[in-house]
Order: C-alpha cells, then sequence, then structure tokens
C-alpha cells in the first residue's frame, strides 16, 4: 500500500499555493485544450503596465485629442509585448515594436482617408506580413502580430494631412519609448521572475497528467501536447538568462528542474502507454495519485524564489521507497520518478553543479504551404470584415479587423478556442463595464478603473486568454468613451468582436480546410524519422542528455503533426474525416505507441534490466537517415502499424520483466 506523501512531517515553509482554488477549472479545462496557468499571475508586471498606460493617457485627457491616445495604447502594447529574460532581448523587443510601430501606424492613418478600394490592398499587405510571420522565431511572429494590429487599429484614425500622421507617429513612438525605460530603467523586474513561473507550470500540467491518468480518462494527445509546449516555453525563457545577469546559478537551477520534468514527462509518457495497454490495477491508481500530488508540491518549490527543497526532497524518496517491489511495471516507473525529483531536489538545495542541457530545438525559417494557406485565411478574413463593417456602417470596425488577425490560428482546433475565448472574453469585459459605468462620473475615475483593468489584463496574459480578453475589453471601452464619447460603445465593441471572431471560425474551416493539407505528408515524414531517432539512440545507449534532446525533438515534431491533423478536443476529440485523414490519425497512434515503448525499454535499460541492441540502433539510424534524405515513407508506415518494429522491440531479452502483467 503506498502511503500518504503528506504524512512525512510538515514542511517549514508553507506551499504558496496559488493555483489550489483553481485545481478543478484547470484540470477539466487542460482535458479540452484549453489552458489555464494560475501560477503565471504577475500583479508587479500589471501594476507597472498600469504606471505606463495611465501616465501614456494623460496628455490625450489634457489636450482633448483623441490621436494622443496613440501613447497609451503602445505603453500598453509594449508592457504586453514585453518578454522578460534578458535587458537585451527586452531591448530588441520593444525596440523593433516601438520604431515600426510609429511608421506603421503614421502611415495607416494616411491610407485610412482614402475610399473603400483604396484601404483594401493595405489590409492585403497586413494578411501577409502576420499570416508569413509565422515562418520565424515565436517571438519574431508575436511581435508581427502586435504589429499587424496597429495596422489596422489605424483604419480607425484617418489622419487628413501630413502633420496629423506625423502626430499619430510621434505619440506612438513616445507612448513606447516611456514604456521601454520604465520597464529597462525605471521600474525592471526580476529577470526570471517569469521563467520560474514557467518551470512551475510545466509541473503543474505533469500532475494534471498523472492524476487523469490514475482516474483512468485518457483523452489522446491533449496531455502530451500540453507539457511539451510548457516544457520548451519554460526552457526558451529560461535560456534567455546569461552571465551578465549575475545569475548563472538561477540559470542552471532552472534548466536543472527543467530537465527533471523532462525525465517525469518521459516517465508518465512510458506510464500512459502501459496503461492503454495492459490496464490499470487499483493498487497503481493510488501510486499515480501521490505522485500528482508530489508534481504539485514540485510547482509549488519552483514558483517559490526561497523554496524548501529539503522537504520536497525528502518527500519523494520517502515516495519512492513507499511503493514495493511487486507492483510492476507502472510502479517502478513512479518510484523511479519519485527518486528522480527527490534526488534533483537534494542536489538544487546543495547547490550542486547538475549537468543541464542548454540546446533548444532547431528552428528552421520556411514558408511552407501549411503557412501559405493560414496567410491566405488571414487575408480573406481582413478583406470579408471590412468590407461587412463597411456594409454595416460600424464606427469601429478595426475592433472586429484585429479579432480577425488574433482569432485566425493555423489550426482549426486552436481557432475554434481562440474564437470561444475571445467571444466570451469580449462580453465578459463588456458587461464589466457596463456595471461599472454609473460608479465612474468623471475623468478621475476613469483613470482608476483603467490602472485596475490594465493591471487585470496584464498580470492575467499568460494564465488565460479569455480572462486577458475580458480586462482589455473593459479597458479599451472606458478609454474609448475618455477620449471619443459615443452612446453605446461597450456594445459596439462586443459586436465588432464577435464579428470578426465568427468571419475568422468561418474562414478557419472554409479557406483551404485542413483535412486536404498539402503539409500534412512533410509532417508525418519528419514525425517519423524523429521517432526513428530516438529508438535508435535509446538501443545504442547514447548519452542521456543526447537522448533526451533527441526525444525532445522527436515529441515536438510528432506534436506538429498532430496539431496539423486538425484535431478538435473541445468538441471531444472530432477529427477531420476521410481517407487521408485516416490513415495519418494510424500513424500518429503507431508512433506514440513506439515512443512510449521506446521510453519503456530507456528505462529497463538504466534499470540493469536490457542490454540494448547497438546494432538494430545502427540500422535504425541509417533507416532514419534515409527518409529524411527522401526515401519512400511507406515501407516504414507499414511496419509501424503492423507492428512488426514494436514486437522487434519486446523480443529483447528483459532480466527479471518476462510478461509481468499490470491488470
Amino acid at each position: 500500500m503506498v502511503r500518504d506523501p503528506l504524512s512525512f512531517g510538515p514542511s517549514s515553509r508553507p506551499a504558496l499555493n496559488r493555483g489550489r482554488p483553481f485545481d478543478f477549472l484547470t484540470q477539466f479545462l487542460a482535458r479540452y485544450s484549453i489552458p489555464v496557468s494560475p501560477e503565471q499571475i504577475a500583479p508587479a508586471e500589471g501594476s507597472r503596465a498600469a504606471v505606463a498606460t495611465v501616465v501614456a493617457l494623460l496628455p490625450a485627457i489634457y489636450e482633448h485629442q483623441a490621436v494622443l491616445a496613440w501613447a497609451a495604447f503602445a505603453a500598453f502594447w509594449s508592457c504586453l509585448i514585453e518578454p522578460g529574460g534578458t535587458a537585451r532581448e527586452q531591448l530588441r523587443i520593444l525596440g523593433l515594436f516601438t520604431v515600426a510601430g510609429a511608421i506603421l501606424g503614421g502611415v495607416t492613418s494616411l491610407i485610412a482617408v482614402y475610399p473603400f478600394w483604396g484601404v483594401l490592398p493595405w489590409l492585403l499587405l497586413t494578411g501577409l506580413l502576420v499570416g508569413m510571420a509565422r515562418a520565424l522565431t515565436p517571438s519574431m511572429a508575436l511581435l508581427s502580430t502586435l504589429l499587424g494590429c496597429v495596422m489596422l487599429a489605424g483604419t480607425g484614425f484617418p489622419a487628413h494631412g501630413l502633420q496629423d500622421a506625423f502626430v499619430i507617429a510621434g505619440a506612438f513612438g513616445g507612448g513606447g519609448l516611456w514604456a521601454t525605460l520604465l520597464c529597462l530603467v525605471i521600474w525592471p523586474l526580476h529577470p526570471y521572475a517569469p521563467a520560474r513561473r514557467a518551470v512551475g507550470g510545466c509541473y503543474r500540467l505533469l500532475s494534471v497528467m498523472a492524476g487523469e491518468i490514475a482516474a483512468g480518462r485518457f483523452q489522446e494527445t491533449v496531455h502530451r501536447q500540453n507539457v511539451r509546449t510548457a516544457i520548451e516555453r519554460a526552457r526558451a525563457m529560461a535560456l534567455q538568462i546569461d552571465a551578465g545577469h549575475a545569475s548563472y546559478g538561477m540559470r542552471g537551477r532552472l534548466i536543472a528542474s527543467l530537465a527533471g520534468a523532462e525525465r517525469l514527462f518521459t516517465a508518465m509518457l512510458a506510464v500512459e502507454h502501459l496503461v492503454e495497454t495492459r490496464g490499470l490495477d487499483f493498487e497503481a491508481r493510488g501510486t499515480l495519485a501521490a505522485f500528482s500530488a508530489l508534481c504539485l508540491h514540485a510547482s509549488d518549490a519552483a514558483l517559490d524564489p526561497a523554496p524548501d527543497l529539503a522537504h520536497l526532497a525528502s518527500e519523494g524518496l520517502a515516495l519512492a521507497e513507499s511503493i514495493p517491489a511487486t507492483t510492476g511495471p507502472i510502479g517502478e516507473l513512479v518510484a523511479t520518478s519519485a527518486r528522480t525529483l527527490g534526488t534533483l531536489a537534494e542536489g538544487l538545495a546543495q547547490k550542486e553543479r547538475l549537468p543541464f542541457d542548454a540546446e533548444l530545438p532547431r528552428h528552421v525559417a520556411r514558408l511552407t504551404p501549411a503557412i501559405w494557406q493560414h496567410t491566405l485565411r488571414l487575408v480573406v478574413g481582413l478583406l470579408a470584415t471590412y468590407m461587412t463593417t463597411w456594409w454595416l456602417g460600424l464606427d469601429y470596425g478595426f475592433w472586429a479587423l484585429v479579432a480577425v488577425v488574433l482569432v485566425i490560428q493555423p489550426s482549426g482546433q486552436t481557432t475554434l478556442v481562440r474564437a470561444l475565448e475571445r467571444v466570451l472574453g469580449t462580453v465578459g469585459g463588456g458587461v464589466l463595464a457596463l456595471l461599472l459605468t454609473p460608479f465612474l462620473p468623471g475623468s478621475t475615475q476613469m483613470l482608476a478603473a483603467v490602472a485596475l483593468f490594465v493591471i487585470g489584463a496584464i498580470a492575467m496574459r499568460a494564465v488565460n486568454y479569455t480572462m486577458l480578453v475580458v480586462f482589455i475589453s473593459a479597458q479599451f471601452i472606458v478609454v474609448t468613451e475618455m477620449i471619443m464619447p459615443s452612446q453605446g460603445v461597450a456594445w459596439m465593441r462586443m459586436l465588432d468582436n464577435t464579428l470578426g471572431s465568427v468571419i475568422g471560425l468561418l474562414c478557419a474551416f472554409m479557406v483551404c480546410p485542413q483535412r486536404r493539407g498539402q503539409d500534412m505528408d512533410g509532417l508525418l515524414q519528419t514525425a517519423v524519422v524523429g521517432n526513428l531517432r530516438y529508438l535508435a539512440a535509446v538501443l545504442k545507449r547514447e548519452d542521456p542528455v543526447m537522448t533526451d534532446r533527441i526525444q525532445r525533438q522527436a515529441g515536438i515534431d510528432t506534436t506538429r503533426a498532430e496539431f496539423a491533423r486538425g484535431s478538435l478536443p473541445v468538441l471531444g476529440g472530432v477529427s477531420a474525416v476521410g481517407e487521408r485523414a485516416t490513415q495519418a490519425h494510424a500513424l500518429l497512434r503507431a508512433l506514440r505507441r513506439l515512443s512510449g515503448e521506446a521510453t519503456l525499454l530507456r528505462f529497463d535499460i538504466s534499470a540493469g534490466l536490457c542490454e540494448g541492441d547497438a546494432q538494430a540502433g545502427e540500422r535504425w539510424s541509417a533507416t532514419a537517415a534515409a527518409l529524411e534524405a527522401g526515401g519512400p515513407l511507406a515501407g516504414i508506415t507499414l511496419k509501424l502499424q503492423n507492428g512488426e518494429i514494436m514486437a522487434e522491440i519486446a523480443a529483447l531479452e528483459r532480466a527479471g520483466r518476462g510478461d509481468r502483467a499490470v491488470s
């Protein structure tokens, strides 16, 4: 019987429990690919953004000129896009946004005075900019999206001369410069606080994954997609920290913590594979539930600036010792994972120099057919939305245009989720603004409300998109009523965002529908190559750090193919239909089973139960190289789906394992 991991004595430091009131909600939403990350709440960043926005808004109120509100827009957007990490990275992103935004805002205001047909080419250019930027790194893609929003918002502020355009450009540049100075010089925040929160989020998602497996709930690839994405996002943030901050030790601690999360994730993939193939008994459920609680405590420790690592270490090691040797492969994997986490916490508590992999996954900037299709959807969505708002005579039609850019995503799944979240957030923000309107009689009260909304928006930006949109919508409604007072601003905001979201959703499923995605074959081939390389690395018993790197890349490649397949977990796993989609689904499922079996083999090798097979590893390495060079995929696909490769792995001699059952 597995003992309660909480029974080993209280911690000398109370856990943060920041996300504990949201546990049920976050686990339920994670099951349907709707992320909620309560550990990412950042009130300090929100307070700084409120100061930046309110100060930048004062000239527009004092001079009674609506165009000067561009300074407030620039300040808020700069705080929204501020990446954290090193000062160099912050200056690069904020500087590019300020300079490019000022130029594009001024040019757009001149173009906005042209008739209907004169604006359409500018919308075409905006769609091309935002869509093709998907080929760049995530930070540059996000920067391009925000610049696209600047270009679209400028259509609502036509300039009737060069002087008016220079005023808009100057206001935007001034607001961006003020926000940059505030973030980098006047009010700098801890360079690795966002990374620490991101690491905590990885362990929280591992806790959710273990808990869901213990409950017998499986949602195909949802958890592995969420955890993989969270680990890579946290790794990118942690690697921004350099010795220039005199923080090499913290950088090593974060990367080592992520390496531990990677090992636990690997173990949970193997456990999931075992449960799907052999079943789950009562004792294994209790073991997994206890491990889920341990991961939640590790998440609390990652969030705490001064965690009680000694207690976490003793808790992990005690859980490992409490699992009987006769519990079977699942118990062995959980015991190994708990021991790994305990040893990691023990090493961090003693400030040991732990080895870590400081290499990011490769990023190749190339315009694939999938990116061109996404770009075409954006262009069609922007043109259709502009013509619809022009036909309906909407005063704030640029809000609908911005909604289109932010809603349309490369996959139908994420587009649907984003559209639902944006509509719900907009309605919530509009209702919030309407309820507070009687209590905002003057500019002072309105400025106070704007400050509170900005704090909420920036504090919630990494928590959940719906919460972010709630506060952004309320903020923009109040600002609009301050500088451009009119009747029914809140209702127009709700109408415009809903219109843009609906058009964006229709474009995602009607323009180049994903069930005939031309890039799918390439994504599947890359995923097969990555998984074969991982199998080869395991069989050849390569260096653990190198094997971790190969497995990470294989997981990323497989996840990309799974997202491109167009599944919709929010609707219960509805996928694209047709023979092509069925074949892709079967191949991806075979790859997941292969990855799980290879991971299980890796744990057996590390436990001394198997010697591996270097000759077979070399053969699979050569096969992966041939496929990457353009070799045919059909033969390997057949071997994967008929179980030939799995049978070869299972045939390896494993001392002491035999045919032990799990169920």
